[in-house]
This record gives structure tokens, C-alpha cells and sequence, in this order.
């Protein structure tokens, strides 16, 4: 069984508002078991929105569309699948006694125009909306559920989750939930997991699939079975084998960030960490201090982005600082190693490069980052990077490499979490 999304809205194709609705029901209907196919954009044009109800309803075995069910004239969605499915739109009393006691509760007057709001399609029936005036509405024909539900995702949340999602489990009973872990990759690029996973990546049952992010990768294992214990035993097997090749690169599940990771390392080891940068500006610092109880391990954070604070502040020699603008292997040792004594912690980890649009010398081009990591025993550990890109970008990648730069330290050094 499968889906399409319609997200009806001349502004969503202007991109003057994000599509959060579509990304919002295809992870639901995942949830329930069902596919989703295709998601389609439709701005508010009578033609071009019933041609694509039309191709939907041929399609799938569920239309879900968002928008276009308000009071005003180019508000069209209701009429062209009323047109789609060759039927009429009449007024209903049920859907209009529902928009009435909202305004009475809330002292709004209502206009001629709201009348229109509450015309369903012959044969189907209205969805209420406990937030906004407009109701949806849904109808179910030669086996195949079409549903219109409001664009504010405000009003298209709740009532998706009310009435949509029992909507559908009543209408196809034999729907097997999908079930899957996703699990956070780090230091490894999408290309690399996937040659290191490459017979598991065509499996129909469990699936595989990894996706690339900023700085790591998100492998998604699915499965479904005949009850949840089977999908997740299957599941189970899979992600033992993954991690059995990926190792340490493999720093959490689902929700879980790598400082998150971080924070129960080091919570576990019981170490302490300073941190010093420059080219990410205090994202590392960001990040930690995200982690609730991050104040039992993180004791202090500076961001020294001119020469003499890193000279006079951090006691880097001024040679070191004035070469290559500051973006050299001495000068992101030396910082992490002079945050960790003036901090009186177990390590100190230091960042520097250009992040660009400008910047770059001969021997140290745009997008280089120095990444310097100081252990009161093992010493001072150096790794670099070039990664060229948009300065947000560059700055995001440098800071979650420097966080795994830390975690592999940690996990090789201290063993991985229990």
C-alpha cells in the first residue's frame, strides 16, 4: 500500500514558507506502515491542482493533501477533488456547527465567506479542527482514501494525529508498521560507509541506507515482521554486524549527538575538559554545554579569535601565531595545551583555520582547520582537514570534527561506552 503528498500552495513554490507538513506526514506514515511514493508541490491554479489530483487518485491507495481549504477565493483544493472524483460539494451543517462554537469560544465574528469552509464533498465527510476555522475532510472511493487537511501545521498536526492516522488503520487493518534505528556515523564519509556495507545496502528486509549530514552519517535500518519482536530482532542482527565493521565511527543512535556521546564518555571516565577556539567561535563550546550535567566534565570555553588574545591569553609564542595566520599545527597544539593548564583539566582541545569567503596562504589554502588535542599523559595530538565550502558550513563540519576528533581519542584510549 502507498501514499502521495500534495502540498498545495503558490507560496511554498515561491519559497517564501518551508514544506514542514510533507517531511511531518511521511514520517507517520512510515510509522503506520505505509509508503510514501511521491510528494508533490501544486501552487493555487484550479488546473494544474486537479490534474494532479487526478494523477494521484489513479496512483495511490491514499491522497493526503495539505492547504488551500481556507475562506477566500483562491482557496480551490476542495473544489478540484470534489472535480477529480466527478462529484458535487455540499453544504454541511455537522462541519459548520463545529467552525461556529470555535468563533463563540473565541469571540471571532464570522463572514459570508467562512460559510464556504464547510462544503464537503458529496459522500465524504468532515475532519474536525479543534485550532483554525477550516475543517478537513475525507472520503473513501473504490477503496482508495483521499483526505484534505489545512496547511498551518499547527491545525494539520493535531488533527492527523486525532483522526488520520485511526482513519487509515481503520480503512487498511492489515497494515504492518515499519520499525528502525538510525545510527550516527562519524568520521567516515556517506561514499566510504557505504563500500564498507555494500552487500547489506540491497537487502529488501531488514533495509539499509545511509544518508550524508554535516560531518557524519545517518544509517537507517527498517524492518517489518509479523509483530514488533521480529522486526527488531531483525534489526538487532543488522546493527551488530554494521558495528562490527564501522567500530568507533558508530557514536550513537536516533536522537543521540556526538556530544551527547561525549558527555557519557567522559561522565564515565570521569575527565575533564577545556576548550580553545578560533575559526568554529565558540560551536564547540555551543555544543557541549547542550548536554544537560555537561558541568561535571566541561569546565571552560574561550574563543580566541585575535593574534595577541591567543598570544597574551593562551601564551602562544608569537612566531607560531603570525605564521600562516595563526593556522598551523604549533599554534592549534599550543592552544590546546595552554586552555588545559589554565583550566586545571584532564584535556584541552583547540580549533584553527580559515573559514573563508577570504582568507588562505600558499601552504595553508581556504578551508583548512588545525585540530589540537592535549592529554595531561598522552600529549599533544594534531589532525588536519581542508573542507572548502560556505563559511557556515565550513564552521559546522570543523566543530563536529574536532568532537569526534575527542571521541576517538576517548574510545580508543579509554575503551567504548558500556
Amino acid at each position: 500500500m502507498h501514499a502521495e503528498i500534495l502540498s498545495i500552495g503558490t507560496e511554498l513554490l515561491l519559497g517564501e514558507i518551508t514544506d514542514t507538513n510533507a517531511q511531518y506526514i511521511s514520517s507517520r506514515l512510515r510509522d503506520i506502515g505505509v509508503n510514501v511514493y511521491r510528494r508533490i508541490t501544486v501552487g493555487d491554479n484550479p488546473g494544474r491542482l486537479l490534474s494532479a489530483f487526478e494523477d494521484s487518485i489513479q496512483r495511490a491507495d491514499v491522497v493526503i493533501a495539505t492547504g488551500g481549504l481556507g475562506p477566500t477565493d483562491d482557496d480551490v483544493t476542495a473544489r478540484c477533488l470534489a472535480l477529480a472524483l466527478k462529484r458535487n460539494l455540499s453544504f454541511d451543517e455537522n462541519a459548520w456547527d463545529s467552525m461556529r462554537k470555535l468563533f463563540i469560544e473565541r469571540r471571532w465574528t464570522s463572514t459570508g465567506s467562512d460559510r464556504k469552509q464547510a462544503y464537503i464533498i458529496d459522500g465524504g465527510f468532515f475532519i474536525p479542527n479543534h485550532v483554525g476555522t477550516a475543517p478537513g475532510q475525507g472520503i473513501m472511493i473504490d477503496g482508495k482514501l483521499a483526505l484534505l487537511l489545512p496547511g498551518p501545521p499547527s491545525e494539520m498536526k493535531p488533527m492527523f494525529e486525532n483522526y488520520v492516522i485511526p482513519l487509515i488503520r481503520e480503512h487498511f487493518p492489515s497494515l504492518a508498521p515499519i520499525h528502525y534505528v538510525n545510527l550516527n556515523i562519524a568520521g567516515l564519509g556517506e561514499a566510504r560507509v557505504a563500500e564498507a556495507l555494500a552487500d547489506l545496502l540491497g537487502c529488501p528486509n531488514p533495509t539499509v541506507a545511509p544518508y550524508a549530514g554535516a560531518g557524519q552519517v545517518r544509517l537507517r535500518i527498517a524492518a517489518h515482521g509479523c509483530d514488533k519482536g521480529e522486526a527488531l530482532a531483525m534489526i538487532s542482527k543488522v546493527e551488530k554486524e554494521v558495528r562490527r565493521r564501522l567500530g568507533h565511527h558508530v557514536y550513537g543512535k536516533n536522537e543521540e549527538t556526538l556530544e551527547m556521546a561525549l558527555g557519557t564518555l567522559l561522565g564515565r571516565i570521569g575527565l575533564t575538559l577545556a576548550v580553545a577556539e578560533s575559526v568554529t567561535g565558540g560551536l564547540i563550546c555551543h555544543r557541549l554545554t547542550e548536554v544537560p550535567g555537561s558541568s561535571k566534565y566541561f569546565k571552560m570555553g574561550m574563543v580566541a579569535y585575535s593574534p595577541k588574545v591567543k598570544i597574551a591569553n593562551l601564551g602562544v609564542p608569537p612566531e607560531v601565531v603570525y605564521r600562516d595566520q595563526s593556522v598551523n599545527e604549533e599554534a592549534a597544539g599550543s592552544m590546546a595545551e595552554s586552555v588545559r593548564l589554565l583550566a586545571g583539566t584532564d584535556l584541552g582541545l583547540a580549533t584553527t583555520g580559515f573559514a573563508g569567503p577570504e582568507g588562505g596562504t600558499r601552504d595553508e589554502p581556504l578551508g583548512t582547520v588545525y585540530i589540537g588535542l592535549s592529554h595531561k599523559k598522552a600529549g599533544i595530538s594534531i589532525h588536519k582537514l581542508i573542507y572548502p565550502s560556505s563559511r557556515p558550513r565550513a564552521k559546522a563540519y570543523a566543530a563536529q570534527r574536532a568532537l569526534y576528533v575527542l571521541y576517538r581519542f576517548l574510545v580508543e584510549h579509554y575503551g567504548k561506552r558500556r
